[in-house]
């Protein structure tokens, strides 16, 4: 009996694949996290993606345009995070291992995205203002957390600077090192960042939980 001929042809026609907005914005975003805004280009995201740029301008009018979406990914992402994990903190200690989970855990908050946005903020008016909009909603925030604990104005907003410049700084530094060390470091930082002593049973809870998590991912 002779092949059908239908079943053949379906059987060799070559599928379409249809990319959404989104997916050109995911590929931009791990080259901007990996190489910088400057390897954001509309041939090497098409190439990356095996498609045509042609299909790219099916979604955005220009690169440009790709850029912007990047800035409102990274906020989506990135913005209120630390709003979150500490609006529903009814103590110091919680509120600040809150604040520590968001800053060692991979998600929700994008580290290497926050610190590319950094990077690109050097060289663009616009990235460097969202990026001080976005500083300043964090300082407010923790500010704001410190106060509702009984510190006095002046030192909550100071005590915000140097938890949340601390951790900035350990992300542009590229520091390294092994949870376990880190979370050995734990009481020293509390008492730093707060002027007060952690509850040890209260920490060795917060150790063991981060390490449990650590073993499952």
């Amino acid at each position: 009996m002779g092949k059908d001929k239908s079943l053949s042809k379906s059987i060799h026609r070559t599928k379409r694949v249809v990319l959404s907005k989104e997916d050109w914005v995911n590929a931009a975003l791990v080259v901007l996290v990996s190489e910088g805004v400057s390897a954001v280009e509309i041939t090497r995201l098409a190439s990356d993606l095996t498609m045509t740029r042609g299909s790219f301008y099916w979604h955005f009018k220009d690169r440009g345009d790709l850029l912007a979406c990047l800035i409102d990914e990274w906020q989506h992402l990135n913005s209120d995070v630390m709003g979150k994990a500490l609006e529903g903190s009814s103590s110091l200690e919680e509120g600040i291992l809150a604040l520590f989970s968001v800053w060692v855990a991979a998600e929700p908050f994008n580290a290497q995205l926050d610190q590319a946005m950094r990077d690109w903020a050097r060289h663009s008016e616009a990235v460097k203002e969202a990026v001080e909009e976005e500083d300043d909603k964090r300082l407010a925030t923790i500010k704001a957390f410190f106060e509702r604990q009984g510190f006095e104005a002046t030192e909550a907003f100071i005590r915000a600077r140097v938890l949340y410049f601390t951790q900035v700084a350990y992300y542009a530094l590229g520091v390294e090192e092994p949870m376990a060390q880190r979370l050995s470091y734990l009481k020293e930082y509390y008492r730093s960042f707060t002027g007060r002593e952690i509850n040890p049973e209260t920490a060795e809870a917060y150790c063991q939980s981060i390490s449990q998590k650590e073993k499952v991912a």
